[in-house]
């Protein structure tokens, strides 16, 4: 056979195993995209896992067991678009049972008016005959309206007033509008308490909160949260110092005494924080499920009043939440202002640590009312679960206001207590906050071993790999080198 036809032929044998080769990597790689969208698989290697759905999220969507549905309203060219579809699919990966699309209200207004469109970002949710509109594409807003489809009734928590409490309205530095969103956000609903025109707590309050009352309650009212404790009923006190509200033959009845001072701290961690003397911190907590995961964190206590516990109560099992330094000590006196002198006084102050917040675990009596008595007695061998009550106390309030809500750990110790007594203890975890970009730092070696790698060996070895193919090649067609 001539050389022609040799070279002719190994041309088309070397084409048709080229053209398979393709055909064949265009096939695997039509079926690793079909697997792709069929089992679609993510993995967070981000250091905080910031590109994943919180720990809070995930138990909702757990329960979700049926379809549920997010029209996402925006229009094409909206940058934000791209960044919402990511986050909504993060949703749907941890629940088949969830589906996405986007609708352009640009190009489709009709639908978007019938959906009750308001502007670009919103995105309709819609489960099991009910829909409900999120207000923006980002985690907060859709989970929390997706819990408020899932619960058609939302747990309420009460907050007292008639005494000149702190405002969930007020947007100040000092009001507590940053925790009624917060607590929205957890899926409570908020209500007022007046127990001056009302004679009792409400059945219906999964918590009662008293946030700095700054005159003294009657004797009617401390009645009525008495009674609300002796029927298994769960409180949140705030209290700034030298103002007790009336409360303290309360607190004490439940192993909790207020002291007359205010706590004042100084030391290398809170200068490193930018705190003032009057802001003692805490970095030791108790061991409960409040503040299980708060390990090597801090919360900042503006204005704090020391807190006292009584272990000698029948019943009554007080734990301290939060404790300041060793380093801190006690101003007594209800002239002390911050313009006082603030040093420490071995002969008149005491020195710390000292209790910040608590929580009373009260054990309580069977009802034998005569109401309960006539209830059908309860089968033998199956005696009634001993009925609780829980008080936490807080020698502060500031801690949770506007200003010190997002700083530090504050607000997930006043969301954890928040919680656990209004018993959504799967809610209680480390809220992650707003991510910023991190840039990558490396050290002199790692950057000449990158460079080298990326700009030398890689491309050296694969000029290596084409000069040896072509070498191959030319050996096989019998191509002498030159």
């Amino acid at each position: 056979m001539s050389q022609p036809k040799k070279l002719s032929k190994r041309t088309l044998i070397y084409g048709v195993s080229s053209g398979t080769a393709v055909i064949l990597v265009a096939g695997i790689l039509v079926f690793i995209g079909l697997l792709a969208n069929r089992y679609f698989f993510r993995w967070d290697l981000t250091p905080d896992q910031s590109q994943s759905l919180t720990a809070i999220s995930k138990a909702l969507l757990q329960e979700v067991d049926k379809p549920l549905t997010m029209t996402a309203f925006f229009p094409e060219g909206l940058g934000d678009r791209q960044k919402a579809k990511e986050v909504l699919q993060t949703y749907t990966y941890h629940n088949p049972n969830i589906s996405f699309t986007f609708l352009d209200p640009d190009r489709h207004p009709l639908k978007a008016k019938e959906a009750g469109y308001r502007f670009p970002g919103n995105i309709l949710i819609e489960y099991n005959g009910r829909r409900q509109m999120a207000d923006s594409a980002d985690e907060s807003a859709i989970s929390d309206t997706i819990r408020k489809l899932l619960k058609t009734e939302r747990k309420k928590i009460y907050f007292l007033t008639g005494h000149g409490e702190r405002s969930l309205e007020d947007g100040q530095r000092d009001g507590l509008l940053t925790a009624r969103r917060a607590l929205d956000n957890e899926g409570y609903q908020l209500v007022t308490l007046n127990l001056i025109s009302q004679a009792e707590v409400p059945k219906d309050a999964a918590l009662l909160v008293i946030a700095a009352p700054q005159q003294p309650l009657f004797s009617q009212e401390i009645k009525a949260l008495k009674d609300y404790l002796d029927r298994g009923g769960r409180v949140l006190v705030m209290l700034e110092p030298f103002k007790d509200a009336g409360l303290r033959e309360l607190l004490a009845r439940y192993g909790v005494e207020l002291n007359d001072g205010i706590i004042l701290d100084q030391n290398q961690v809170s200068a490193a924080l930018g705190a003032s003397a009057v802001m003692p911190i805490a970095i030791k907590y108790g061991s409960h499920r409040i503040t299980r995961d708060f390990t090597n964190v801090v919360t900042i206590f503006p204005s704090a009043r020391p807190l006292s516990l009584k272990t000698d109560i029948a019943g009554v099992h007080p734990l301290e939440l939060a404790a300041t330094t060793p380093t801190s000590w006690e101003k007594t006196g209800k002239g002390f202002d911050k313009s006082s002198k603030l040093d420490y006084d071995p002969n008149q102050d005491r020195q710390g640590p000292f209790t910040l917040a608590a929580l009373s675990d009260i054990s309580l009596k069977p009802d034998n009312s005569p109401e309960k008595k006539k209830q059908p007695a309860a089968k033998e061998n199956q005696p009634e679960a001993e009925k609780r009550a829980y008080l936490a106390v807080f020698g502060d309030v500031d801690f949770a206001s506007n200003g010190y809500f997002n700083l530090s750990m504050n607000g997930d110790l006043f969301l954890n207590t928040v919680n656990f007594l209004a018993a959504e203890e799967q809610q209680i975890v480390i809220r992650r906050g707003d991510q910023k970009a991190q840039p990558l730092m490396l050290a002199g070696w790692q950057y000449w071993v990158m460079f080298l790698v990326a700009m030398v060996l890689v491309p050296l070895v694969m000029v290596g790999a084409g000069v040896g193919a072509y070498l191959k090649r030319r050996a096989r067609r019998g191509i002498p080198a030159r």
